[in-house]
C-alpha cells in the first residue's frame, strides 16, 4: 500500500510516531509544507520518524514572482491568508490518502485527488469547535465539501466526534480511538537535571507547549508567583519553573515574569528535540498544563498531557476542551483563566506527597492501558484496510 500523509505544515514526530507500525509496512509519503508554524516545531523534530517527503508550496513561495510578491505584502498587511498550491495531480499513484481536519488546503487537495482518481480519503479531525473556522466563504464551502465528500473522519474525543455530528457527518463514517506514544521512552526514570539548567534540589512545575496565550503560561506565571509569595510554600520547597517550548510569546512571557520578580525562578529552554522530552519530564516533580480556550481554538487533545501521564508525573490542569476526557480522574483539574485558582491547586498538590504519589502511579498505569501505540496503529491499520477493500 502507498499512503499518502497531507500533514502540511503540522510534520512533527509525536504525531507521525504511530504511522511506524502500521500492519503490513506500507510506503508512506509525507506531503510537507515549510512555514512559520513548521519551523517552530523543527526543534522538536529528531529525524525519528524516516519517511519519503514531498514539498507542498504556499502561494506566497511558489509561483510567478510579481505574484508571490504581491502574495506576501498582502499577507503582512493582514488581506491574504497564503493559500497551498495546487499538487492533487501528484496523489494520483497513490492507494490511500490520510489529510488533517475539514478546513485545510491539504484536506481540499486530497477531496479533489478522491474526485479525479477514486482515491480514498481519511480526514483526522482535531478540532472540536462546531461551525469553526468559517471565516470566509471559500472556508466554509471547503469544509461542506470535505464533510461531504471524506470517506472517513478519525477523532480521539467525543467532543471533535458530536462537532461532526452536528456539521452532518453521519456517525458510520466516523471512528473514534485514542492516540498512542511510546509508553517506553516515555516512563518514569532517572532525572537529569542539571543538563537542563535545573537544580538538584528544586521543586520543578514542568510546562511543554507553544508559549502563546491560549496555552495559558500567563496564568501559570501569574500563579508562579503566587507559589513563592505563600510562606507554606517558600519555606519548605525551592521552586522553578521549567518551560519547554517555543513559537511565538517568549518575550512576552519572560517580559511578564520580570515585571512579577520571578524570572529567577524560570527556565525558558526553548524547544526540545523529542528525544530529549522524556528527560524533561522526568526531571519534574508536577507537569502543569493551564490552557484556556478562545474563539476558535480550545484544548484540542494535548499531547504533552499524556506524555507526562505515561512518565508518572502528577498533573495539573484546566476545564477547557477535551482536557477531561483525557485525563479522566487521573489529574487535577482547576479553572481556566484563573492564576487564583491554578495556584490552589498546584499549592495543593506540592504539600501533599501522597497525592502527588497516587496522581503519578494513576496517570501512568491509565496511560499505559489507554494511550498505547500498538493498539493506535492497529486501529488506523484497520480503517486503511476496510477503505482498500470498499474501493475494490
Amino acid at each position: 500500500m502507498k499512503l499518502a500523509l497531507l500533514k502540511g505544515n503540522r510534520f512533527n514526530p509525536w504525531h507521525l510516531q504511530g504511522f511506524t507500525r502500521l500492519r503490513g509496512s506500507p510506503e508512506i509519503t509525507a506531503f510537507r509544507a515549510e512555514s512559520e508554524i513548521q519551523r517552530h516545531f523543527t526543534g522538536r523534530d529528531d529525524g525519528s520518524v524516516d519517511f519519503r517527503v514531498e514539498r507542498i508550496y504556499f502561494d506566497t513561495e511558489k509561483g510567478q514572482p510579481l505574484g508571490r510578491a504581491w502574495n506576501a505584502l498582502r499577507e503582512r498587511c493582514g488581506l491574504h491568508e497564503p493559500r497551498v498550491v495546487p499538487f492533487h495531480e501528484r496523489l494520483a499513484d497513490f492507494d490511500l490518502i490520510q489529510s488533517w481536519e475539514l478546513f485545510t488546503d491539504w484536506s481540499a487537495e486530497g477531496l479533489r485527488a478522491r474526485e479525479v482518481f477514486n482515491i480514498p480519503l481519511a480526514v483526522m479531525v482535531w478540532d472540536n469547535i462546531p461551525f469553526n473556522m468559517e471565516r470566509n466563504t471559500a472556508r466554509h464551502e471547503l469544509k461542506r465539501r470535505v464533510a461531504t465528500g471524506a470517506d472517513r473522519f478519525l477523532v480521539h474525543t467525543e467532543r471533535s466526534r458530536r462537532m461532526l455530528d452536528m456539521e452532518g457527518v453521519a456517525s458510520s463514517r466516523v471512528v473514534k480511538f485514542s492516540p498512542g506514544l511510546d509508553t517506553e521512552r516515555f516512563s518514569p526514570g532517572e532525572a537529569h537535571r542539571r543538563e537542563l539548567g535545573v537544580a538538584e534540589d528544586a521543586f520543578v512545575i514542568l510546562f511543554v507547549g507553544w508559549l502563546l496565550p491560549r496555552k495559558g503560561i500567563d496564568f501559570l506565571v501569574l500563579a508562579l508567583r503566587e507559589l513563592l509569595n505563600d510562606p507554606a510554600v517558600k519555606d519548605k520547597y525551592n521552586v522553578q519553573l521549567l518551560a519547554v517550548g517555543g513559537g511565538p510569546g517568549r518575550d512576552r512571557v519572560e517580559h511578564l515574569a520580570a515585571r512579577l520578580g520571578v524570572q529567577n525562578a524560570c527556565n525558558f529552554t526553548g524547544p526540545l528535540p523529542y528525544d530529549r522530552m522524556p528527560d524533561a519530564f522526568r526531571a519534574a516533580d508536577m507537569f502543569v498544563l493551564p490552557s484556556i480556550a478562545t474563539p476558535e481554538w480550545q484544548e484540542q487533545f494535548g499531547m504533552s498531557l499524556i506524555e507526562a501521564m505515561a512518565c508518572g508525573v502528577p498533573v495539573i490542569s484546566t476545564l477547557s476542551g477535551a482536557i477531561s476526557e483525557i485525563a479522566v480522574d487521573h489529574a487535577i483539574l482547576c479553572q481556566p483563566n484563573d492564576f487564583f485558582s491554578l495556584y490552589e491547586s498546584m499549592k495543593r498538590v506540592m504539600l501533599n506527597p501522597a497525592l502527588r504519589e497516587d496522581l503519578g502511579a494513576g496517570a501512568r498505569a491509565y496511560a499505559l492501558e489507554q494511550f498505547n501505540l500498538d493498539t493506535y496503529a492497529s486501529a488506523l491499520s484497520d480503517v486503511y484496510e476496510e477503505l482498500l477493500a470498499e474501493r475494490g
